[in-house]
C-alpha cells in the first residue's frame, strides 16, 4: 500500500523542476530539454515558438526523422499511418512541416500543451518497436482482440486529468461494474525506468480522483525482449499489475467480470 505521509506529487514535480533545462535559441523561440528518455536513452528536445499571442511546440521533425533513420518508416503502410493518426489525434497533436510533431498552445493551457506533446512524442517513438520483420501485428491491435476475443467491454483512448491538473492517457478502460472494480490499460512496447516513473505519476495523480478500487493493467511486450525487472519492479510497489504479453491467460478472469 502507498504511504501516505510521502508527498508523491511534490517529489515528481521537484525532480522535473531539477531536470529541465531551457536555452533561447532564437528571437522568441527557445528549446525545453526534458527528463524524459526515447529509446536511445537520449532526453527528449521540444522547441516552444511564441506567435502573436499563440505558443507553437514541436519536436522539429525528430521523432518522425530518428524512426526513418533507424529503419522504420512511419508511411511505409496503411497500417502504420492509421496507428500514426490514432495516436496524434488522442494527443490533440498534429502533423506539421517536416513531418514535426506540433500542438499550438495559448498561454493559459501552455504547460498542458507541452505535456500533451511530450506524452505523444514517447508514444510515436514507441512505434519502432514495432518493425521487427516477424511483428505480424501492432501490439496496441493484439491487445484489443485480445479483449475482444474475450467479449471483454471497455472504452478506448480515455484521458483523466488530475491533481496536478494534466491529462493522463489510458489506451482501454473497463468500467465499474457491480462484480467488479474500474480497470485501466495502458499498452507499453518496451518498459524502461523512465517510462516505468511516468506511468507511476500518471496513476498517482489520478487515482485519488476514481473510485476508490480503481486498478491499473500495464501490458507488456515480452516475446522478443523481456521488460526491465526494476521498471517491473517499481510499477508492482505502486499497485500497478504488470501484465507480460507471454502471461496475458494469467489474468483474463480479471478482466472479463
Amino acid at each position: 500500500m502507498l504511504n501516505a505521509a510521502v508527498d508523491y506529487k511534490k517529489e515528481y514535480l521537484d525532480w522535473l523542476n531539477a531536470n529541465i533545462d531551457q536555452h533561447e535559441i532564437a528571437a522568441n523561440t527557445y528549446r525545453i530539454t526534458l527528463p524524459f528518455l526515447d529509446r536511445h536513452n537520449d532526453m527528449i528536445d521540444i522547441y516552444i515558438q511564441k506567435q502573436g499571442s499563440s505558443f507553437i511546440i514541436t519536436d522539429d521533425g525528430n521523432t518522425i526523422s530518428d524512426l526513418s533513420f533507424s529503419g522504420f518508416d512511419v508511411f511505409s503502410s496503411t497500417k502504420r499511418e492509421q496507428l500514426l493518426e490514432q495516436l496524434l489525434r488522442s494527443f490533440s497533436v498534429d502533423l506539421g512541416e517536416n513531418d514535426s510533431l506540433c500542438i499550438t498552445a495559448t498561454k493559459n493551457d501552455l504547460p498542458l500543451k507541452k505535456h500533451l506533446l511530450v506524452q505523444c512524442i514517447q508514444k510515436v517513438d514507441d512505434m519502432f518497436y514495432l518493425a521487427k520483420s516477424n511483428v505480424k501485428s501492432l501490439f496496441l491491435e493484439d491487445v484489443q482482440t485480445y479483449l475482444d476475443d474475450h467479449d471483454i467491454r471497455y472504452v478506448a483512448n480515455i484521458s483523466f486529468v488530475g491533481k496536478s491538473k494534466l491529462p493522463t492517457m489510458y489506451d482501454f478502460v473497463i468500467p465499474h461494474s457491480k462484480q467488479a472494480p474500474e480497470r485501466n490499460i495502458k499498452v507499453v512496447n518496451s518498459l524502461s525506468k523512465n517510462s516505468a516513473r511516468g506511468i507511476i505519476f500518471g496513476w498517482n495523480d489520478i487515482r485519488e480522483l476514481r473510485k476508490p478500487d480503481s486498478q491499473l493493467y500495464v501490458f507488456l511486450r515480452d516475446d522478443e525482449k523481456k521488460p526491465d525487472k526494476d521498471a517491473t519492479a517499481a510499477l508492482q510497489e505502486y499497485d500497478i499489475t504488470p501484465v507480460p504479453w507471454t502471461g496475458r491467460s494469467k489474468i483474463i478472469n480479471k478482466l472479463i467480470a
